[in-house]
């Protein structure tokens, strides 16, 4: 009787250390409609005549060859709702596990998604904390630092086409561009964004001016007030001065070097909508 006790109680301690979440290997097309071959979401039906798995707009039938799918599937449900999988770019430092049918959308707006180097030849692919890193071990040009609302007096090297700010507040990553444009410069500022990101318009706002003050209260000055543009640098090349771009006259240089005053300003988001969560949110590919 003692040796049952011990058992039952040592049982019943495994269970208690049992993990509550754990990771399985599993066919990924058994995540998939069988209608549409896209990742299956609530709700999840059954056909009643082979027993294919479908999602809501394949139900009424699918391959012409089975029968209208009647059969709601509850548990099947739970399961394509919980099954989680690790970011596509967790090599670039997404650490998250998200849902398997939400895998598409995170991507498209992780903050970890990979860029490119703009410098011509180099290799570099990784996400835009690593691009600030990678200029400054790589290629010996330090990001700079800058706070959003407030002006900043910045000097940058004409023998370099492109050069890096980051925002002190949430780590956004500029890119500046110079090219030569006749006898003066182009200057242009763009934000790297993943494309998800950036399709949901402009975040932040630019000033960028140059003034020389001369005698008798003259004064020459140059100045643009725009969107800050978005780039993923990823899927497109770039090309020098990009978008709006401020033109510096030859006479407003200072040798190799570019000064000028740069300001950027968040846009503050308009309110939206709260999000969908009727089915209508997924594209309709068949409707009854």
């Amino acid at each position: 009787m003692q040796d049952e006790g011990e058992a039952e109680d040592a049982l019943v301690a495994a269970e208690s250390m049992a993990p509550i979440q754990i990771d399985v290997r599993m066919d990924v097309t058994l995540l998939h409609c069988q209608g549409c071959h896209l990742p299956l979401k609530p709700p999840v039906f059954k056909c009643d005549a082979v027993g294919h798995v479908v999602c809501y707009y394949c139900r009424a039938g699918h391959r012409a060859v089975c029968s209208r799918a009647n059969t709601h599937c509850g548990q099947l449900d739970k399961v394509v709702g919980a099954a989680k999988v690790p970011c596509p770019y967790k090599a670039f430092g997404c650490e998250r596990y998200v849902v398997f049918h939400e895998a598409a959308d995170h991507q498209r707006v992780c903050h970890c998604a990979p860029c490119t180097c703009p410098e011509s030849a180099c290799a570099f692919v990784g996400s835009r904390a690593m691009l600030a890193n990678h200029f400054t071990a790589d290629h010996q040009r330090p990001a700079v630092t800058v706070r959003y609302g407030r002006s900043w007096c910045l000097s940058f090297s004409l023998s370099h086409g492109w050069h890096l700010l980051v925002g002190e507040e949430d780590r956004s990553v500029f890119l500046v561009s110079l090219c030569p444009l006749g006898p003066g410069t182009a200057m242009s500022l763009m934000c790297i964004r993943p494309d998800g990101e950036a399709e949901t318009g402009p975040r932040f706002w630019c000033k960028l001016s140059i003034e020389r003050r001369g005698g008798d209260k003259n004064y020459d000055l140059v100045l643009m007030t725009s969107p800050v543009i978005s780039n993923a640098m990823f899927t497109c090349a770039l090309a020098l001065g990009q978008g709006m771009f401020l033109v510096v006259p030859q006479e407003l240089l200072s040798g190799d070097t570019l000064t000028l005053s740069v300001r950027i300003d968040l846009i503050q988001p308009a309110a939206v909508a709260p999000k969908s969560t009727t089915l209508q949110a997924r594209a309709p590919r068949r409707m009854q």
